[in-house]
């Protein structure tokens, strides 16, 4: 088992810089900030809906909710790894175009320390840059216009790696997790001015890396109904935070004039400056019921985005966000030799705003998700979600996204620390 796990965190190694590579033209959305912002909604919770505050399963890794550690078996090592694949349909008044994104979802592991403490470790994407954006403009001086070609691109994001610990106590737990952020934020702009005798190119660069902590705080509360069905209320707390950032810019502009030559000039190189990116309160609150055969759940989370600041500029466009989130799992009965009657399904809902408020318009996102949770004989599980959603719309001269998403998460368990005895 132990050379299993090994062999598929190899693979989860290569899919990491794989998917690093391919995130590109991921939405002309994460254009602003510090880009799309990822739920890190993992295996099982994903096809329902991305509930996650109130889950407390035994051999599930839920970092959305730091708390539920406990939930882990004693002397048993859990470990995930989880892809995700996306299509994604661009639309406007008058054009459509898509995009199709393979990227890395997290890696995790998990274990118990005692009956009293548990722990978990990993690597989760927490926001993506990725869009090329191309549009006309125009500067008018007395009876002459000039007309530009502006092209803005973007990429990069911020990971993090977490340390998570959680303690339990007559079914009261609270958990917190550490976590490192660092990444790379680059975005470009291009100007192009052409007429009957010369040419100009605009150029204006930003690379912004950053390397800081964050800290998430959960509790959860789970109790028995009638000593068949169990309840579980929880939820997260993250504070106001800044994240420590360097930033470098650069501004150019090349003017050929046409039979007479070209014409280079540097008109800004920053050296490398220190600046602070905000992070806004947030929390979430859910709760889950589970018998034998069914988990239903329901989440509530908030961000308070308005006023917050990138590299100490106000960012207007950002508002505070909310989002609703349902979902349920059926299964006929585990311990069924027929194996059909074993997997689960599932279902899901979510809907909200996002943090953008743009063209006097703030940008919503709701979706549908379906699952189906496959076992293994060697106890391994297989996690396959889709997800249907659309954010945005057409418009005010915005954007309507309409995407598809195909999530693959693998779950493992294995038997640790236990003394072996030979007769």
């Amino acid at each position: 088992m132990r050379n299993r796990i090994l062999i598929i965190l190899t693979i989860a190694i290569l899919l990491i810089s794989a998917g690093v590579n391919a995130q590109v033209n991921s939405s002309p959305y994460s254009r602003y900030g510090i880009g799309d912002i990822n739920s890190q909604v993992l295996g099982r919770s994903f096809g329902m809906g991305g509930i996650s505050y109130g889950l407390r399963l035994p051999f599930d890794i839920n970092i959305n909710n730091p708390a539920s550690y406990t939930a882990a078996p004693q002397n048993v090592f859990l470990f995930q790894v989880g892809i995700k694949n996306k299509r994604t349909d661009f639309s406007t008044e008058t054009q459509r175009v898509s995009n199709y994104d393979f990227s890395f979802e997290s890696i995790n592991g998990a274990f118990k320390i005692n009956k009293y403490w548990a722990m978990s470790i990993g690597m989760t994407p927490v926001s993506s840059i990725g869009y090329n954006v191309q549009y006309t403009d125009s500067a008018k001086l007395d009876d002459y216009t000039s007309y530009f070609t502006n092209t803005q691109t973007g990429d990069g994001g911020i990971s993090q790696i977490y340390l998570g610990n959680a303690f339990t106590y007559k079914g009261f737990s609270i958990g917190i997790n550490t976590a490192y952020y660092f990444g790379t934020i680059t975005k470009r702009l291009q100007s192009y001015l052409d007429n009957s005798t010369y040419y100009s190119i605009l150029e204006d660069s930003e690379d912004i890396k950053i390397k800081d902590f964050n800290i998430r705080y959960g509790f959860q509360y789970s109790d028995t109904i009638s000593s068949k069905y169990n309840l579980t209320v929880g939820g997260f707390f993250e504070n106001k935070s800044e994240l420590k950032a360097d930033f470098m810019k650069f501004s150019g502009q090349t003017i050929t004039i046409i039979g007479a030559g070209t014409v280079t000039d540097t008109i800004l190189n920053d050296t490398i400056q220190n600046g602070l990116i905000e992070l806004p309160v947030k929390y979430g609150v859910g709760f889950s019921f589970v018998s034998k055969k069914m988990i239903l759940g329901a989440d509530y989370e908030k961000g308070f985005w308005s006023g917050k600041t990138f590299m100490q500029n106000e960012q207007e466009f950002l508002i505070d966000n909310y989002k609703i989130s349902l979902g349920a799992e059926f299964t006929q009965d585990y311990a069924s030799k027929e194996y059909f009657k074993t997997l689960n399904y599932r279902i899901g809902a979510y809907y909200g705003t996002t943090n953008l408020y743009l063209n006097e318009t703030a940008i919503k996102d709701a979706g549908i998700t379906f699952g189906i949770g496959i076992p293994t004989k060697s106890g391994t599980k297989v996690n396959i979600g889709f997800g249907i959603g659309q954010r945005g719309i057409t418009n005010n001269d915005l954007i309507k996204e309409n995407y598809y998403t195909i999530n693959l998460n693998i779950n493992m368990a294995d038997q640790w620390f236990v003394r072996r005895k030979f007769f």
